[in-house]
């Protein structure tokens, strides 16, 4: 695997037999199993470009948990954006783990670069009144850069594709050419759309970025949700300090809250249709627009059960005995 050296043309790629991997990982139906290398390139450009990249985002959502159980059940408590790491987390040991935005987001980033698609990944600053499950707490707050999001150019367009945002993110790739143009996110009516826009903490008010904001009824209010920029280039480094505060600073939620999801792929369709989520003690399921509380959790036990039923998710004995004395510990 290459290592980075600053130039885009020389960031990490996965081979081919890598590739496959990931296809077979997430489960990618075979008529989107290009053959990486100048097949997949030549598909990329001049074919089926953007349902090859739709397709890819919505297998490794539903397959590829949104978690932070890195920060929790382990004896480091560390967390590697390197790609290699990543791949090794995610495809190699087959125990159905993910990682959080800049983990899912940069593995998924380098998976696209591999293939051949030209791939910009920038930062985002989140609204921190949006819960970890998806839904509002209060007055519209964005924070500092948080997040990230990959914007794939396909034929002179550009898209916005994002599989680390948990519950409640976007869930097909979303063109930057449509301004406040609405999209179905989730079956029966949740939509989402992209806006260009000031935010209230810019001192600049003429100063403009990419909100994504969410709405749950066709005649329910927009829900902000984060909001990008798309003419900074945002460097490997930039997400390294990133990853350092979400995964180290104990106002970050991540550093004292225990949560995992993932999508819902309906039975015999490519379409999404609800999630899954853990959260803390509890874990619900959300299709079709309903809500329901499928276990309450009580002991450390229980958590490690309910991960491994509910998402898939299996953790080694010494990972579970890394939460041990914990804040997040259940019942200690």
């Amino acid at each position: 695997m290459a290592r980075p050296t600053g130039r885009p043309s020389e960031r990490p790629c996965y081979t081919p037999a890598q590739l496959h991997q990931v296809y077979e990982h997430i489960g990618l139906p075979s008529k989107f199993r290009y053959e990486p290398g100048e097949f997949s390139r030549e598909v990329i450009r001049h074919r089926d470009g953007f349902n090859f990249l739709t397709a890819l985002q919505t297998y490794t959502l539903a397959t590829v948990p949104f978690e932070n159980l890195e920060l929790h059940y382990s004896s480091h408590h560390q967390v590697s954006i390197h790609a290699d790491a990543l791949f090794n987390k995610i495809i190699r040991q087959g125990n159905g783990r993910g990682g959080y935005c800049v983990e899912n987001n940069t593995f998924l980033g380098t998976v696209l670069r591999s293939l051949g698609f030209e791939v910009m990944s920038v930062g985002a600053r989140v609204n921190s009144q949006v819960t970890p499950g998806g839904e509002l707490s209060g007055e519209c707050r964005f924070g500092g850069w948080s997040h990230m999001v990959n914007l794939i150019t396909i034929r002179g367009e550009i898209y916005m594709v994002d599989v680390g945002f948990g519950s409640g993110g976007p869930t097909h790739p979303m063109s930057l050419s449509s301004d406040g143009g609405i999209t179905m996110n989730m079956p029966p009516n949740q939509n989402v759309r992209l806006r260009r826009d000031g935010i209230p903490e810019n001192e600049h008010i003429d100063t403009k970025l990419w909100l994504l904001e969410r709405r749950n009824a066709d005649d329910g209010p927009w829900t902000p949700l984060y909001c990008f920029e798309d003419q900074y280039c945002f460097l490997p480094q930039d997400f390294e300090v990133m990853n350092f505060f979400t995964s180290t600073h104990r106002t970050c939620y991540f550093t004292f809250r225990v949560l995992a999801s993932r999508y819902v792929l309906e039975e015999g369709s490519d379409r999404l249709i609800g999630d899954v989520v853990l959260y803390e003690n509890s874990v619900h399921r959300r299709v079709g627009g309903t809500k329901e509380l499928l276990a309450t959790l009580t002991t450390e036990q229980e958590r490690i059960e309910a991960l491994k039923y509910f998402l898939g998710i299996t953790l080694s004995e010494s990972q579970r005995e890394g939460i041990r004395g914990m804040c997040t510990e259940l019942n200690p």
